[in-house]
């Protein structure tokens, strides 16, 4: 009874979300952080249904009108993210609202990137099944695929051990600016950055890039495995293939409307 009341509830935040995602895309001059949230809350279920999100990952994005605040859901699972659940956060990781419910503790990862990068409107962190096992192997993950032609020639690491090496605390977890700062040193100007036995952070230039980014870096490792498993000499894309294929491939919007389109028919 619980699990199909879980479930119920999953499908109604879903079916609002698309309502809302379609009367936003009808409707260009509303209020143009509302877009943002919603595209965050159409993404967290677009994520969740293609099995890359799990019961932990989170999505935020930039404030429109205010660069020094961004938006993300409270600590919960993605699958069941509403507009009643994103928290308005200022980019010291503190809810601007003081009453505002029990945020994500890794909001770290996603206030360093936006303080190191003035580029970046949206940030996305995942535990990946897919990755993971690069940062484990210590395999570099490589662009393999066209589509994922945004990555560079390897995808760096992030090792929390060397930015915990002087603690005494010493989990896996991003829950401080430090180690936030950390990982967005490592990030550098890349699109994407594994996490050692944790995922990765992927960010974009909106919430759908970085959505979309996502999955092709979930496609490109699936890929990347598949071809190891068969021989331990891949051929991946090279610098001037790299250097051309962002005028070669397509925006972020027809792989957005795919994937939207999919949640729609499994739900």
């Amino acid at each position: 009874m619980q699990k199909a009341l879980t479930i119920c509830v999953a499908n109604i935040a879903i079916a609002l979300s698309l309502v809302a995602t379609c009367r936003a895309q009808s409707n260009p001059a509303a209020d143009p952080d509302e877009a943002r949230i919603q595209d965050i809350i159409t993404a967290s279920h677009i994520l969740t249904n293609e099995g890359i999100l799990d019961s932990f990952g989170h999505i935020s994005a930039r404030s429109a009108k205010n660069p020094d605040h961004f938006f993300m859901p409270r600590a919960m699972p993605p699958a069941l993210v509403s507009r009643a659940d994103i928290v308005e956060v200022g980019l010291d990781c503190k809810p601007i609202a003081p009453n505002a419910p029990r945020l994500n503790g890794e909001r770290y990862i996603h206030c360093e990137v936006y303080k190191a990068r003035s580029d970046v409107q949206s940030v996305i962190h995942t535990h990946d099944l897919a990755v993971i096992p690069f940062g484990l192997a210590g395999i570099s993950l490589k662009p393999v695929v066209a589509q994922a032609g945004f990555l560079p020639l390897e995808t760096p690491l992030f090792e929390v051990r060397d930015a915990n090496k002087n603690k005494d605390k010493r989990g896996m977890l991003v829950i401080n600016a430090d180690l936030g700062d950390a990982l967005a040193a490592k990030l550098g100007s890349n699109p994407v950055i594994l996490m050692r036995g944790h995922g990765d952070t992927v960010v974009g230039r909106s919430v759908r890039e970085a959505t979309v980014r996502t999955i092709y870096t979930h496609i490109d490792a699936q890929a990347q495995s598949a071809a190891l498993a068969l021989s331990p000499n891949i051929t991946a894309m090279d610098a001037a293939e790299l250097a051309f294929n962002a005028t070669e491939n397509f925006d972020a919007d027809r792989p957005w409307q795919n994937y939207l389109q999919r949640l729609q028919a499994a739900h």
